[in-house]
Protein backbone atom coordinates (compact mmCIF):
# COMPACT_ATOMS: atom_id res chain seq x y z
CA UNK A 1 0.00 0.00 0.00
CA UNK A 2 0.75 4.09 -0.66
CA UNK A 3 -0.46 6.36 1.70
CA UNK A 4 -0.86 9.33 -1.28
CA UNK A 5 -0.85 12.25 0.85
CA UNK A 6 -0.12 12.70 4.38
CA UNK A 7 1.95 15.77 6.62
CA UNK A 8 3.91 13.26 8.38
CA UNK A 9 6.02 16.86 9.78
CA UNK A 10 3.17 17.27 12.26
CA UNK A 11 2.77 13.35 13.27
CA UNK A 12 4.72 11.17 15.83
CA UNK A 13 7.68 8.61 15.06
CA UNK A 14 4.80 6.00 16.34
CA UNK A 15 2.43 6.97 14.11
CA UNK A 16 5.01 6.04 11.10
CA UNK A 17 5.98 2.80 12.74
CA UNK A 18 2.38 1.71 13.25
CA UNK A 19 1.51 2.68 9.14
CA UNK A 20 4.80 0.62 8.35
CA UNK A 21 3.25 -2.42 10.60
CA UNK A 22 -0.11 -2.43 8.71
CA UNK A 23 1.89 -3.13 5.75
CA UNK A 24 1.92 0.72 3.92
CA UNK A 25 5.16 0.58 2.35
CA UNK A 26 5.49 3.85 1.01
CA UNK A 27 4.31 7.45 2.12
CA UNK A 28 3.95 10.64 0.37
CA UNK A 29 4.48 13.56 2.81
CA UNK A 30 3.35 16.75 1.64
CA UNK A 31 3.96 20.65 2.25
CA UNK A 32 1.35 22.26 3.72
CA UNK A 33 0.84 25.40 6.38
CA UNK A 34 2.04 23.94 9.95
CA UNK A 35 3.07 27.91 10.72
CA UNK A 36 1.76 30.76 9.99
CA UNK A 37 3.65 31.13 6.31
CA UNK A 38 3.85 34.91 6.43
CA UNK A 39 7.46 34.77 4.49
CA UNK A 40 9.12 32.50 1.70
CA UNK A 41 11.91 31.63 4.54
CA UNK A 42 9.64 29.65 6.30
CA UNK A 43 8.48 27.49 3.60
CA UNK A 44 12.00 27.25 2.11
CA UNK A 45 12.47 25.79 6.14
CA UNK A 46 9.59 23.78 5.68
CA UNK A 47 10.43 22.37 2.85
CA UNK A 48 14.45 21.43 3.89
CA UNK A 49 12.78 19.72 6.70
CA UNK A 50 10.20 17.55 4.49
CA UNK A 51 13.58 16.46 2.43
CA UNK A 52 16.30 16.19 4.73
CA UNK A 53 14.42 14.90 8.47
CA UNK A 54 10.83 13.38 6.95
CA UNK A 55 12.64 11.15 4.52
CA UNK A 56 15.13 10.24 7.35
CA UNK A 57 12.38 9.27 10.20
CA UNK A 58 10.76 7.06 7.49
CA UNK A 59 14.02 5.26 7.03
CA UNK A 60 14.03 4.61 11.01
CA UNK A 61 10.57 3.69 11.06
CA UNK A 62 11.14 1.20 8.46
CA UNK A 63 8.79 2.66 5.93
CA UNK A 64 9.64 5.07 2.74
CA UNK A 65 8.79 8.38 2.33
CA UNK A 66 8.98 10.51 -0.48
CA UNK A 67 8.03 14.05 -0.43
CA UNK A 68 5.98 16.42 -2.85
CA UNK A 69 6.85 20.25 -2.26
CA UNK A 70 4.23 23.00 -3.08
CA UNK A 71 2.60 26.31 -1.09
CA UNK A 72 -0.39 25.62 -0.06
CA UNK A 73 -3.80 28.01 -0.49
CA UNK A 74 -4.57 27.77 2.88
CA UNK A 75 -1.44 29.80 4.03
CA UNK A 76 1.38 31.82 1.95
CA UNK A 77 3.02 35.02 1.92
CA UNK A 78 2.35 37.89 -0.18
CA UNK A 79 6.03 37.52 -2.12
CA UNK A 80 5.08 33.72 -3.04
CA UNK A 81 6.55 34.44 -6.48
CA UNK A 82 9.68 33.89 -4.78
CA UNK A 83 8.94 30.15 -3.85
CA UNK A 84 7.86 29.52 -7.81
CA UNK A 85 11.63 30.94 -8.23
CA UNK A 86 13.07 28.48 -5.88
CA UNK A 87 11.07 25.19 -6.17
CA UNK A 88 12.59 24.05 -9.29
CA UNK A 89 15.92 23.52 -7.22
CA UNK A 90 14.14 21.72 -4.90
CA UNK A 91 12.78 19.50 -7.33
CA UNK A 92 16.07 18.32 -8.43
CA UNK A 93 16.18 15.92 -4.89
CA UNK A 94 15.91 12.37 -5.71
CA UNK A 95 12.92 12.41 -2.92
CA UNK A 96 11.06 14.58 -4.29
CA UNK A 97 8.16 12.96 -6.53
CA UNK A 98 5.72 15.84 -6.34
CA UNK A 99 4.50 19.91 -6.67
CA UNK A 100 2.18 19.82 -3.63
CA UNK A 101 0.04 19.93 -2.14
CA UNK A 102 -1.77 23.04 -3.87
CA UNK A 103 -5.20 23.47 -5.05
CA UNK A 104 -7.80 26.32 -4.37
CA UNK A 105 -9.14 26.80 -0.93
CA UNK A 106 -10.90 30.49 -0.66
CA UNK A 107 -11.16 30.79 -3.98
CA UNK A 108 -9.56 34.07 -4.34
CA UNK A 109 -7.77 35.45 -7.43
CA UNK A 110 -4.27 35.36 -5.44
CA UNK A 111 -4.92 31.79 -5.06
CA UNK A 112 -5.88 31.09 -8.66
CA UNK A 113 -2.70 32.59 -10.00
CA UNK A 114 -0.89 30.94 -7.24
CA UNK A 115 -2.36 27.79 -8.51
CA UNK A 116 -1.89 28.07 -12.20
CA UNK A 117 2.32 29.06 -11.41
CA UNK A 118 3.02 25.65 -9.92
CA UNK A 119 0.86 23.85 -12.50
CA UNK A 120 2.96 25.90 -15.38
CA UNK A 121 5.88 24.46 -13.58
CA UNK A 122 4.82 20.93 -13.36
CA UNK A 123 3.65 21.27 -17.01
CA UNK A 124 7.62 22.91 -17.45
CA UNK A 125 9.31 19.98 -15.18
CA UNK A 126 7.04 17.52 -16.34
CA UNK A 127 6.03 16.80 -12.58
CA UNK A 128 3.16 15.38 -11.00
CA UNK A 129 0.85 17.70 -8.96
CA UNK A 130 -1.39 17.66 -6.40
CA UNK A 131 -4.16 19.62 -6.29
CA UNK A 132 -6.12 20.53 -3.48
CA UNK A 133 -9.75 21.45 -3.34
CA UNK A 134 -11.76 22.25 -0.09
CA UNK A 135 -14.13 21.13 2.28
CA UNK A 136 -16.60 23.91 1.68
CA UNK A 137 -17.19 25.06 -1.90
CA UNK A 138 -15.93 21.69 -3.69
CA UNK A 139 -18.04 21.93 -6.72
CA UNK A 140 -17.40 25.88 -7.19
CA UNK A 141 -13.67 25.03 -6.66
CA UNK A 142 -13.39 22.15 -8.53
CA UNK A 143 -14.82 23.85 -11.61
CA UNK A 144 -12.40 26.37 -11.54
CA UNK A 145 -10.03 23.82 -10.95
CA UNK A 146 -10.52 22.21 -14.58
CA UNK A 147 -11.16 26.00 -15.96
CA UNK A 148 -7.45 26.68 -14.56
CA UNK A 149 -6.25 23.06 -15.82
CA UNK A 150 -7.69 23.49 -19.95
CA UNK A 151 -6.18 27.31 -19.81
CA UNK A 152 -2.59 25.77 -18.66
CA UNK A 153 -2.87 22.79 -21.03
CA UNK A 154 -0.89 20.46 -18.31
CA UNK A 155 -1.07 16.68 -19.53
CA UNK A 156 -3.57 14.95 -17.71
CA UNK A 157 -1.56 12.15 -16.35
CA UNK A 158 0.37 14.91 -14.25
CA UNK A 159 -2.41 15.57 -11.96
CA UNK A 160 -4.70 14.40 -9.11
CA UNK A 161 -6.96 16.45 -7.98
CA UNK A 162 -7.75 15.77 -4.40
CA UNK A 163 -9.83 15.10 -1.83
CA UNK A 164 -12.94 14.21 -3.99
CA UNK A 165 -16.19 12.86 -2.72
CA UNK A 166 -19.34 11.27 -4.58
CA UNK A 167 -20.92 14.76 -5.20
CA UNK A 168 -18.18 15.74 -7.04
CA UNK A 169 -16.81 12.45 -8.81
CA UNK A 170 -19.03 13.09 -11.99
CA UNK A 171 -17.75 16.86 -12.35
CA UNK A 172 -14.38 15.10 -13.69
CA UNK A 173 -14.74 14.48 -16.86
CA UNK A 174 -10.88 13.93 -17.69
CA UNK A 175 -8.59 11.22 -17.30
CA UNK A 176 -6.40 12.79 -14.28
CA UNK A 177 -5.59 11.13 -10.92
CA UNK A 178 -8.30 11.38 -8.76
CA UNK A 179 -7.46 11.49 -4.91
CA UNK A 180 -10.06 9.81 -2.06
CA UNK A 181 -9.28 10.88 1.06
CA UNK A 182 -10.47 8.86 4.09
CA UNK A 183 -10.40 11.13 6.86
CA UNK A 184 -13.99 10.67 8.37
CA UNK A 185 -14.48 14.10 10.59
CA UNK A 186 -12.70 16.18 7.57
CA UNK A 187 -13.30 14.47 4.22
CA UNK A 188 -15.02 11.00 3.41
CA UNK A 189 -15.77 8.09 5.53
CA UNK A 190 -13.77 4.57 4.26
CA UNK A 191 -17.21 3.18 3.17
CA UNK A 192 -18.23 6.08 0.98
CA UNK A 193 -14.71 5.83 -0.73
CA UNK A 194 -14.65 2.14 -1.28
CA UNK A 195 -18.45 3.00 -2.99
CA UNK A 196 -16.95 5.74 -5.10
CA UNK A 197 -14.33 2.91 -5.98
CA UNK A 198 -17.05 0.41 -6.84
CA UNK A 199 -19.38 2.28 -9.21
CA UNK A 200 -16.88 4.30 -10.92
CA UNK A 201 -13.91 3.55 -13.55
CA UNK A 202 -11.38 6.15 -12.65
CA UNK A 203 -7.72 6.46 -11.54
CA UNK A 204 -8.50 6.64 -7.82
CA UNK A 205 -5.80 7.10 -5.47
CA UNK A 206 -6.60 6.57 -1.62
CA UNK A 207 -4.71 8.46 1.07
CA UNK A 208 -4.99 9.13 4.73
CA UNK A 209 -4.53 12.99 4.93
CA UNK A 210 -2.97 12.61 8.15
CA UNK A 211 -1.52 15.70 9.47
CA UNK A 212 -2.35 17.64 12.89
CA UNK A 213 -6.48 17.26 13.32
CA UNK A 214 -7.98 14.22 13.60
CA UNK A 215 -7.19 11.65 10.64
CA UNK A 216 -6.99 7.60 10.65
CA UNK A 217 -3.65 6.20 10.44
CA UNK A 218 -5.02 2.69 9.44
CA UNK A 219 -7.40 4.76 6.32
CA UNK A 220 -6.01 2.61 3.71
CA UNK A 221 -6.12 -1.41 5.57
CA UNK A 222 -9.20 -0.59 6.91
CA UNK A 223 -10.77 0.93 3.24
CA UNK A 224 -9.06 -2.36 1.66
CA UNK A 225 -10.42 -4.71 4.41
CA UNK A 226 -13.76 -2.69 3.30
CA UNK A 227 -13.92 -2.99 -0.40
CA UNK A 228 -13.05 -6.91 0.21
CA UNK A 229 -16.10 -6.97 1.82
CA UNK A 230 -18.56 -5.21 -0.16
CA UNK A 231 -17.30 -7.15 -3.14
CA UNK A 232 -15.02 -4.06 -4.90
CA UNK A 233 -13.05 -5.89 -7.95
CA UNK A 234 -9.78 -7.14 -6.94
CA UNK A 235 -7.86 -4.67 -9.85
CA UNK A 236 -9.76 -1.66 -8.46
CA UNK A 237 -8.66 -2.42 -5.03
CA UNK A 238 -4.63 -3.01 -5.74
CA UNK A 239 -5.05 0.05 -8.16
CA UNK A 240 -6.69 2.62 -5.44
CA UNK A 241 -4.01 1.40 -2.48
CA UNK A 242 -1.22 0.97 -4.74
CA UNK A 243 -0.40 0.65 -8.66
CA UNK A 244 -2.18 3.74 -9.40
CA UNK A 245 -0.13 6.19 -6.75
CA UNK A 246 2.87 4.22 -7.82
CA UNK A 247 2.32 5.19 -11.40
CA UNK A 248 1.25 8.73 -10.94
CA UNK A 249 4.48 9.40 -8.71
CA UNK A 250 6.73 7.02 -10.63
CA UNK A 251 7.98 5.02 -7.63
Amino acid sequence: MIDAHTHLDVRSFEDLEKMALSGIETIITCSHDPYKMSVPEVYLDHWDRLINLEVKRGKMAGVEVKVALGVHPMGYPKNWEILIKKLPEFLENENVVAIGETGLHYLTEDEKNLLREQLILAKDYNMPIIVHTPEKNKKEALIEILKILDEVKIKDDLVMIDHINKETVDLIDRDVYVGLTVQPSMKISHEEAAEIIKNYDKKFILSSDLGSLKADIYALPRTKLYMKKIGVEEEKIINSIYKNAKEFYRL
